[in-house]
């Protein structure tokens, strides 16, 4: 009784494995297999700093959360979309002493066009800049305006300094340390010391940034106001310089033509690299 019940047993297994095979063979269903996730560059890196080198970019900028609903008619022109030029053009001595790298940056912003230049260094430590001249403030990693771009009533009503052309040169005092070496998560350091409150980074994590066929891995790095939670602040930074910028700002104040703040909304401002050459060392 005991090896029929075993012969039934494994009659059973094999007609059933065979029927299942059979199905699997005849069935005309697709077959989905999810690739795995591209690798990303988890290596540290310095930023292209080579002269020659230059990045074009787009700035978008968008109004999200308005209110109160009768101030939407302020927005109707959102998003905006800017178009920029970045290049690194050559060394100078800054008069703060010591040599430096000029990087030019240029943006057109509906009827606005400014550029500017910003003196950097870089050594195996870090990448600091001592001062600019102009104030575009759209690419490169520090930016000296710390405010939303695009405001609706106009960029001048905000108090932002956007002239198109400015041989002054203003001088960071202290200096802004932009960069850490080596790039590695969780590092975090005061990038831009106010005195009253401070500005700092932190190396988030590894990602991919898409350029056209293109994936290049970005290290997420977040700007952190020591006095401001409401500004979430995004840079995305690799080995063929920044790629990307999300910043939103929240709670940003509505102004009439008197300086009367007359709704809030928050602004987002979307930066990104559409193509780029990097020059040999």
């Amino acid at each position: 009784m005991r090896k029929k019940l075993t012969y039934f047993i494994q009659s059973f297994i094999i007609i059933s494995f065979s029927v299942l095979l059979i199905s699997s063979c005849g069935s005309d269903d697709a077959v989905t297999n999810t690739p795995p996730p591209e690798a990303v560059d988890t290596s540290d890196f310095q930023y292209p700093f080579t002269i020659g080198s230059s990045w074009n970019y787009t700035l978008t900028v968008s109004a999200e959360n308005v209110r109160p609903d009768s101030v939407r008619y302020y927005f109707n022109s959102y998003p905006l979309t800017g178009y920029g030029y970045t290049e690194i053009l050559y060394d100078t001595v800054v008069q703060i002493g010591g040599p430096a790298r000029v990087i030019y940056d240029r943006l057109i912003l509906g009827n606005d066009t400014t550029a500017s230049r910003y003196y950097y260094t870089q050594s195996e430590n870090s990448l600091v800049c001592y001062g600019y001249r102009g104030s575009t403030s759209a690419s490169f990693p520090f930016r000296k305006v710390n405010l939303p771009f695009g405001a609706p009533e106009g960029m001048h009503a905000l108090g932002l300094e956007h002239p198109a052309v400015s041989d002054t040169f203003f001088v960071l005092n202290p200096v802004v340390i932009a960069l850490k070496y080596p790039v590695l998560k969780n590092t975090q350091w005061i990038t831009f010391d106010l005195g009253s409150a401070n500005i700092s980074k932190r190396y988030i994590s590894w990602e991919n940034y898409r350029l056209d066929t293109s994936v290049i891995p970005v290290i997420q790095t977040q700007r952190i106001w020591s006095n401001n939670s409401s500004w979430i602040l995004y840079d995305y930074y690799s080995r063929y310089g920044q790629m990307k910028r999300n910043y939103l700002f929240q709670n940003t104040a509505l102004k009439n033509q008197l300086g009367f703040t007359i709704g809030h909304y928050d602004n987002r401002e979307i930066y990104n690299v559409t193509s780029f050459n990097i020059t040999a060392p």
